[in-house]
């Protein structure tokens, strides 16, 4: 069953002139053979010579830019007109991309946020140990930002962490 394939049935694969079936076990053989393997590149070497060359690119181009300007629509009486030029026109962008859009679009929500009360709440109580009332408390009382921040990220954290690294069960 693992039989070399000759040349012309390697031909018969590369042109898709085999039966399904037949396809399958050529495809299974060529998987594990490697002078099929070489016989089947070959095929496909010989296939390719057969086929016209690539055409010239510039000529191509060239080609397909007479025929796009010759069906692009101009407005009437504006063939001078630099607007009208395929390079030239100016793109009108949707008024949803627009940054002045995104801006307003930011504002609102910030503005939404702060009336609702979302920072305040993100901000936390100052505990009333912390409170201080006059002048020469908030010397001596001053906690950061920041620290206070950090206990309540650890807190938090506190709070997720899995019962068996605190010495428990799940």
């Amino acid at each position: 069953m693992n039989q070399h394939r000759p040349l012309n049935i390697w031909m018969q694969y590369v042109n898709d002139e085999l039966p399904p079936e037949e396809r399958e076990r050529c495809e299974a053989h060529l998987d594990g053979c490697d002078a099929c393997l070489e016989l089947y590149m070959e095929c496909i070497g010989q296939l390719a010579a057969g086929l016209p060359g690539l055409p010239d690119t510039d000529a191509f181009a060239t080609a397909v830019m007479q025929r796009w300007t010759e069906e692009q629509p101009f407005a009437p009486g504006a063939e001078d007109n630099a607007a009208n030029q395929p390079g030239e026109r100016k793109r009108r962008i949707p008024w949803t991309q627009s940054p002045f859009f995104h801006y307003a679009v930011a504002a609102a929500i910030t503005l939404l946020l702060m009336s609702t009360g979302v920072f305040h709440s993100l901000m936390g109580n100052p505990e009333p140990s912390r409170v201080s009332h006059s002048a020469s408390d908030r010397t001596e009382a001053y906690v950061p930002f920041s620290e206070i921040l950090l206990e309540k990220t650890i807190g938090l954290l506190d709070s997720i962490q899995p019962k068996h690294e605190r010495g428990g069960t799940r």
